[in-house]
């Protein structure tokens, strides 16, 4: 059963009528939102992900509508198709790579391979074949590592606690050395932490509040570590589709980086207990914290958009309660 946008995630005067628009890992959550906005302003919208999910591929037959969707099944870390992937291309809208700060630390290697390489490898690629589109890379709040609750600017120290921080900070300075050395032009977005409809269940690593909207829907538990004390910055994942398709057009984003947040922050107990009478179902368990968590926590984080509402005049239009009961009613439709 499919699920209704916004009109607010599909600008219809933006300039992309006509523009072929590469995803990579456009079968995941960011990209499956993505889609219909993209469609809606008239891009060209061609995929490029490692693996055809069965039900990833049934919510793109959703979201595309009837509309045409190139899909190409491979990975930016191959370099024999590359060139094909990106013919023609006049943005890339770049999400590939795998979430998961305390996974990246126990599986460094293939961290590394998925999350760097691949991207240096695409930057290569449209070097070598002398494109270039505007390449959007979507990274994260982890960057910046522990904060505290002072509002975090784009300027703020990054001191990553984890590999996956580490590895979205070395794609973020790659960007910026290809635009001043070879002229590819890039936006880095640091998304806080996004929530809405299209993530897969099995998805274990990343998207707390998605996870825990599905088991409440489910009538399961819903474990939280340490009380749940910490703050975090939700952000409804239309705000951020608003975002990248602000990125991938205006002039003004173009060798920038960008916070994507709601500007406020709430403890993960208080969304927890919203979720819950939401849906109307499910419960909370205190858990301890799991062997490892710790190490890669950051704490409490709050988000400053000034600069990203300054530059491009975004900022976030869905209040949290609001994007909690569109995502309860959505994930009731999907699963």
């Amino acid at each position: 059963m499919s699920v209704s946008s916004s009109p607010a995630t599909a600008p219809s005067d933006l300039p992309l009528s006509g523009r072929r628009v590469l995803v990579p890992g456009g079968l995941g959550f960011l990209g499956l939102n993505l889609v219909p906005a993209l469609l809606a302003a008239g891009a060209s919208v061609r995929l490029l992900n490692r693996s055809a999910d069965p039900l990833a591929m049934s919510w793109l037959e959703e979201v595309r509508d009837g509309r045409s969707v190139e899909v190409c099944r491979g990975d930016i870390a191959e370099t024999g198709n590359m060139r094909d992937w990106i013919e023609g291309v006049d943005v890339v809208v770049n999400l590939a790579g795998e979430s998961g700060a305390l996974k990246s630390v126990r599986e460094a290697q293939m961290d590394m391979r998925v999350n760097v390489a691949g991207h240096l490898n695409l930057l290569d690629a449209l070097r070598e074949a002398g494109a270039r589109p505007r390449v959007i890379f979507v990274s994260s709040r982890l960057v910046y590592g522990v904060t505290g609750p002072t509002p975090v600017t784009e300027d703020h120290p990054t001191r990553p606690t984890s590999l996956y921080g580490v590895h979205k900070l070395t794609v973020e300075n790659y960007h910026r050395l290809y635009w001043e050395h070879y002229g590819i032009p890039y936006v880095v977005l640091r998304v806080t932490n996004p929530y809405g409809p299209y993530q897969l269940p099995r998805r274990v690593h990343h998207g707390v509040l998605n996870r825990f909207i599905m088991a409440a829907v489910r009538g399961e538990a819903i474990q939280l570590y340490g009380g749940g004390g910490q703050l975090r910055d939700y952000i409804s994942v239309k705000d951020v589709t608003r975002a990248v398709l602000l990125a991938a057009t205006d002039p003004r984003a173009i060798a920038n980086t960008f916070n994507v947040g709601f500007g406020a922050a709430v403890s993960i107990q208080s969304v927890t207990a919203r979720i819950l009478g939401i849906a109307g179902s499910g419960r909370l368990v205190d858990a301890p914290w799991p062997a490892g968590y710790r190490t890669v926590e950051t704490g409490d984080f709050l988000c400053d958009v000034g600069r990203i509402r300054g530059a491009l005049g975004w900022s976030a239009g869905i209040d949290l309660d609001t994007g909690l009961r569109e995502t309860v009613d959505a994930y009731r439709k999907l699963l």
